[in-house]
């Protein structure tokens, strides 16, 4: 059976995130958020996802950030080959506790992203240095970002109370990540002095991670299937 990689992007990200990663070989979906409701909790949106996913596959999940929320919880309904996380966290423990006073001063609507990007500052904090590039792709994203549902986004990375980490689950993350510091995130794959937007700056180590991966399951599972037929 075929493999198929679905990605998904993180807050006020789009496909563009991910365009650096090497996944030649894989037949690579792009998971589009559909509409949320006001009030609506991640666990029954994810449900919403589930068109997006084909029948005749097996899936492999690839979440950055946000995305990787999303993809523990779809995880639960659909049982991936292998759910990959980047820059994300794996249950509410990795959660570090400043989204918590963030969301006490509703910092992510005093902030919007067009007044982040005009205070550059901002950026950098966040995501660590960024290139001319780096930083034009980051304008490109913002200019076609959907404001309110990245609002319901942030309040349901700050809200999430997940404790179950799916099986076969990939963490890799970077230990200069601002968003979601290193020193609370357990079993992941260390990037040293990856930012939270390592997956385009450092897309060739991230790369090579997921292939390796990907190939040693595929090992794994062929050796399994000889095992049976003999």
């Amino acid at each position: 059976m075929a493999q198929t990689i679905y990605l998904l992007p993180g807050v006020g990200a789009n496909d563009k995130i991910f365009q650096n990663l090497d996944l030649s070989g894989y037949d690579v979906v792009h998971i589009k958020w559909p509409k949320h409701k006001k009030g609506e909790r991640i666990e029954t949106y994810v449900k919403k996802l589930l068109p997006q996913i084909k029948k005749d596959t097996q899936p492999i999940l690839i979440g950055m950030s946000f995305g990787g929320i999303v993809a523990t919880e779809l995880a639960k309904l659909i049982n991936p080959q292998r759910t990959i996380l980047i820059s994300s966290i794996k249950n509410y423990h990795e959660r570090p506790l400043k989204l918590l006073f963030l969301n006490s001063i509703k910092f992510h609507r005093l902030v919007s992203g067009k007044l982040v990007i005009k205070f550059r500052f901002w950026l950098q904090l966040l995501l660590g240095k960024l290139s001319k590039p780096d930083f034009a792709l980051i304008e490109d994203m913002i200019r076609e970002a959907d404001i309110e549902f990245n609002e319901w986004a942030v309040d349901q990375v700050i809200h999430w109370k997940n404790e179950e980490v799916p099986d076969n689950v990939l963490h890799i993350h970077g230990t200069r990540d601002s968003i979601f510091p290193d020193y609370y995130v357990k079993d992941a794959v260390l990037i040293p002095g990856g930012t939270h937007f390592m997956i385009v700056n450092r897309a060739k180590e991230i790369s090579k991670i997921i292939r390796k991966e990907l190939q040693s399951a595929r090992v794994v599972r062929m050796r399994a299937r000889l095992k049976k037929a003999s």
